[in-house]
C-alpha cells in the first residue's frame, strides 16, 4: 500500500464518482477503478459498494477512508513543517550567552516572535569559554559572548563596547557623581567579573590599577554577573562590570558610576565558521545585529 493508492480512495470517497475522481486526477477512469479494486484486493475486503450513479462506503471503507485522511494530512503537515524550517519559520534556535550580554536578548526575541512565533528558543548560560564549547559542540547555534576568544574557527560580529562601571552598595559613599577614578577603587573591597580563558575585563581592570601603582583588593572574582550584583546588595564590596548588567536588575536600584579612565568591554555575536546557519538563525542574527540596546 503506497501514498498513491490512499490519495486514489480519498479522492474517490470525497468526490462521489469514479469518473469525477478520476477527472480531478488527470487520469483516465479504468486504471482508477483497477487501483480501487487493487486496494481492496490487498487489503481482502470491500470498501465501496457501487452502483451506476453513486459510491457508498461499507462499515470498512468507513474505517479506512478516516485512517487514511489521518496518513494524508500528516503527510502534508510534515512536508509544510519541513518546509517551514527551511525558511526558518518553524523549529527551535539554541542560543549561548554570557549572563552580562542577557540584556541584549529581550528586544531581538521580542522582534523575532512577531515575524516568526513558531520558532521556540533555547538558551544556554555561562562564561566565554563556556559559550565556544557549546558552539564546537554544535548544541548552539549562535553566541553571545564577551571578547576575546579562545578559539579561531568562530566568525565574529561585534555588537557593542560597553564601559566598566563600578556598583555600590546601598548607604555607601564611594562616588556621587557618574563617574568615578579608578584611584578611588583602591580604598575597597572590590567584587570583579572574571570569566575563564583570556585576557578578558579582569585582567583588563587589574592591569590598569597596576598602572596606576596599586594592588586592588579584590575580595571575590565570579563569571556570573548576577552572583555579584547580588554580592553588592548584601554590602560585600563595590562590583567592577560592564555597564549593560546594570539592566539585569530593576532600574534605579543601584548605584553605579563608570571607572575613568574609561575600560571598555567588546561584546560579539558568534558562530562557527565550517556550519551553514539554519535560516532562524540567519532571521535573528539579522535582527540582533539590527536591534539597539
Amino acid at each position: 500500500m503506497d501514498l498513491k493508492k490512499i490519495l486514489y480512495f480519498v479522492t474517490i470517497v470525497e468526490e462521489g464518482q469514479i469518473t469525477r475522481a478520476a477527472h480531478k486526477l488527470h487520469m483516465a477512469q479504468p486504471p482508477l477503478s483497477l487501483q480501487l479494486k487493487a486496494i481492496e484486493e490487498e487489503l481482502g475486503v470491500t470498501l465501496i459498494e457501487r452502483n451506476n450513479k453513486s459510491i457508498e462506503l461499507t462499515q470498512a471503507g468507513l474505517t479506512f477512508y478516516s485512517r487514511a485522511k489521518e496518513i494524508l494530512d500528516s503527510v502534508d503537515g510534515m512536508m509544510s513543517e519541513v518546509k517551514e524550517q527551511g525558511m526558518g519559520i518553524r523549529g527551535k534556535l539554541s542560543i549561548g550567552t554570557v549572563m552580562s550580554c542577557v540584556s541584549y536578548l529581550p528586544k531581538p526575541i521580542r522582534t523575532f516572535q512577531e515575524q516568526y512565533p513558531a520558532v521556540t528558543f533555547r538558551l544556554w548560560e555561562g562564561d566565554s569559554r563556556r559559550v565556544e564549547e557549546l558552539l564546537q559542540a554544535r548544541t548552539i547555534d549562535l553566541g553571545i559572548t564577551r571578547l576575546p576568544l579562545e578559539s579561531d574557527n568562530l566568525n565574529v560580529i561585534r555588537l557593542h563596547a560597553e564601559p566598566l562601571v563600578a556598583v555600590q552598595p546601598s548607604g555607601w559613599d564611594v562616588f556621587r557623581a557618574p563617574t568615578v577614578s579608578i584611584k578611588e577603587l583602591k580604598k575597597y573591597p572590590l567584587l570583579v567579573l572574571h570569566g575563564q580563558g583570556g585576557k578578558g575585563i579582569f585582567e583588563t581592570f587589574v592591569e590598569m590599577c597596576e598602572t596606576f601603582d596599586f594592588t586592588p583588593n579584590i575580595v571575590c572574582e565570579s563569571p556570573d554577573v548576577a552572583t555579584l550584583l547580588t554580592l553588592v546588595d548584601s554590602g560585600i564590596g563595590v562590583a567592577v562590570v560592564p555597564k549593560l548588567a546594570i539592566q539585569l536588575r530593576p532600574e534605579g536600584t543601584l548605584s553605579h558610576a563608570e571607572i575613568t579612565p574609561m575600560l571598555k568591554s567588546d561584546t560579539a555575536l558568534i558562530w562557527l565558521k565550517n556550519r551553514r546557519l539554519s535560516k532562524a538563525a540567519e532571521h535573528f542574527k539579522s535582527i540582533l545585529m539590527h536591534s539597539s540596546i
